[in-house]
């Protein structure tokens, strides 16, 4: 039993989970397309994000870290992004995720292709669930999913447009990962896309999302809709039009295509294209509470944390992703007093020093 007092942050959790962890498994959660380099891009792009506080604060500190995400509270603006099969690190996969996020005050978003059913996810942290959409099979497929996850008690869809097509993950490769034994794919079987033995690679193959599938599922739920997988403010606009209710920035963490823009670079002129009211997340790249005080600065209303949880529940379960998110609310509330502000909706871009110069070659 790891003693989890003696890791400090997100990257204590890192070094300690991955000593630990099967090679191949460590390989396949740490790794991402081509060279990596997008993984790294990720987390080193915050480094040049400075933040600029004021000090002196305009009234009696009473510290509030909470945001409302679609009439939802959370504690603070930190979200457990999708992430599959859970069951390579942990027995309890995504039930002690989901119950640790709850238990925090967050949302846990909920892979199409997680170990356990989905019913028995929302069952472990009702109403505090968001179902991501992965396309199988067919429009018929598709339509059966959402009315599925409405009717386990999904509080939003989010539908995941980078990860159509298979990608190149040598270091993956190189590790020689394939499949556990004992890992599966429990919702894809409680709604029949899965029989039999799921595939060694552990990948199911995915219908492309186009324009026009996005306009339809939007017209196929009444939940919010977010899409995740934006990179251009161009794609970011559209999304609105074709009647999204929020969008997610994220390049799947490095894992889809070598080479592409680190999230937080995309983010500003993302969130410039799109109405105020318009809530725009971020995912990729943060590994502690200051880099999501950054992230919200530049416009984010939250972001996403994929690895860093899994390192937690690897080393501990439930106890290991609850421990996370305390380091990074900790970090982020410390971020807020040492800027200078008591609340979540007074960090602007006031306080970043100089935007990174970098967002001009991607408008």
């Amino acid at each position: 039993m790891t003693d989890l007092d003696t890791l400090l942050s997100v990257t204590d959790f890192e070094q300690r989970w991955m000593a630990k962890a099967d090679r191949a498994i460590g390989q396949y959660v740490a790794g991402g397309a081509g060279t990596d380099r997008v993984v790294a891009a990720n987390t080193a792009a915050f480094d040049d994000v400075w933040l600029q506080p004021r000090g002196l604060h305009d009234h009696p500190v009473n510290l509030d870290t909470t945001v409302t995400l679609f009439g939802q509270r959370q504690a603070f603006p930190v979200m457990l992004a999708p992430t599959s099969p859970q069951r390579l690190v942990h027995p309890d996969a995504e039930l002690a995720t989901a119950r640790a996020a709850a238990s925090r005050g967050v949302v846990s978003i909920v892979s199409t292709d997680s170990h356990y059913p989905y019913p028995d996810i929302v069952a472990a942290a009702p109403g505090r669930t968001w179902f991501q959409l992965f396309a199988y099979r067919s429009r018929r497929d598709v339509e059966a999913t959402l009315e599925f996850a409405e009717s386990c008690g999904a509080a939003a869809i989010v539908v995941t447009v980078d990860a159509s097509f298979a990608a190149r993950r040598l270091s993956t490769q190189r590790a020689g990962y394939r499949l556990p034994a004992g890992v599966d794919y429990g919702t894809l079987r409680a709604l029949g896309i899965l029989r039999g033995d799921p595939p060694s690679s552990g990948r199911h193959d995915k219908l492309p999302v186009t324009w026009d599938d996005l306009r339809w599922i939007r017209g196929r739920t009444e939940l919010p809709l977010l899409v995740k997988g934006v990179l251009r403010p161009v794609d970011a606009r559209r999304c609105v039009d074709l009647g999204a209710d929020g969008t997610i920035v994220s390049n799947h963490g490095g894992r889809q295509l070598d080479g592409v823009v680190p999230t937080v670079f995309a983010l500003e002129a993302v969130v410039d294209s799109v109405p105020a009211e318009h809530p725009v997340l971020l995912d990729g790249g943060v590994r502690c509470g200051i880099s999501a005080a950054k992230a919200v600065a530049l416009g984010a209303r939250a972001v996403c944390i994929g690895r860093p949880y899994l390192w937690g529940l690897g080393l501990a379960g439930q106890h290991g992703v609850e421990r996370v998110l305390d380091l990074l609310r900790d970090e982020f509330a410390d971020a807020m007093l040492q800027l200078g502000i008591s609340t979540v909706g007074e960090l602007d871009r006031s306080f970043v020093a100089e935007p990174p110069r970098r967002y001009a070659a991607i408008r």
